[in-house]
């Protein structure tokens, strides 16, 4: 194969993939705009009502069929689903295909983008307190961490500092407690607890939620592997 040919090739592969990240990102204000296929049979608000189907305000990350107001399909109510990313992005490319029986109409969404801004503005449809519901899976947190977080912390028992402090049984504790770190004056006197809200929304944004903070990380951008890490380090205790 002619040099040529090959650049060609691995340029298109480059592109393509660019393009794909770009889309798994998602755009909110774009997403809010496909979220009008919704709203003809569903409520997008916090407290909306039901209307063909159930209202849709913070259902990411948490079981199918759990709003006790409407109801649901055999189908649906016996699905097992969880609506993590994937399920969802699954589910709204064609919801008859992954559900089999329920009675959702909707055909689905065809173009991967839109379906990616779609999920983009349904994880803005959430309450100060929607962390708290996140359901974390235990050794995915694990490898998120050890992915993620190993450069700046330890993680074990007694573990050093590195350029953050050792995590080691923060859960539960007041920020900026860990003796033998020094901390930013932000998180110092930000009357923090480190609870499920605060870890969660910590690590998806730590220099929005803190202003100042010295933590350098840009943040999670998956509120799942948010909630992974954040059921890791209830185990370290």
């Amino acid at each position: 194969m002619k040099n040529s040919k090959l650049f060609s090739i691995i340029a298109a592969g480059t592109l393509l993939l660019t393009a794909s990240t770009a889309f798994a990102e998602g755009d909110v204000a774009k997403g809010k705009k496909v979220a009008k296929k919704c709203v003809a049979c569903h409520t997008l608000k916090e407290g909306g009502k039901n209307r063909l189907g159930p209202n849709l305000f913070g259902i990411l990350n948490k079981k199918s069929a759990t709003n006790p107001t409407y109801k649901y399909s055999k189908a649906m109510a016996n699905s097992g689903l969880t609506w993590d990313e994937h399920t969802f992005l699954e589910y709204i490319t064609k919801p008859r295909k992954v559900v089999k029986g329920t009675k959702m109409s909707f055909p689905g969404i065809k173009k991967a983008a839109k379906r990616a801004d779609l999920l983009a503005y349904f994880k803005t449809l959430r309450s100060g307190e929607d962390h708290d519901d996140i359901m974390g899976n235990v050794e995915a947190g694990k490898r998120v961490a050890k992915k993620t977080c190993t450069v700046c912390h330890s993680f074990d028992k007694g573990g050093k500092v590195v350029y953050g402090p050792n995590l080691f049984g923060i859960y539960g504790k007041k920020a900026a407690s860990v003796e033998g770190y020094k901390y930013s004056d932000a998180l110092k006197n930000s009357g923090l607890v480190w609870n499920d809200k605060n870890l969660a929304a910590f690590a998806s944004n730590p220099e929005q939620f803190v202003k100042g903070t010295t933590a350098r990380f840009p943040g999670l951008k998956s509120t799942k592997d948010a909630a992974d890490i954040l059921a890791y380090i209830k185990t370290l205790k």
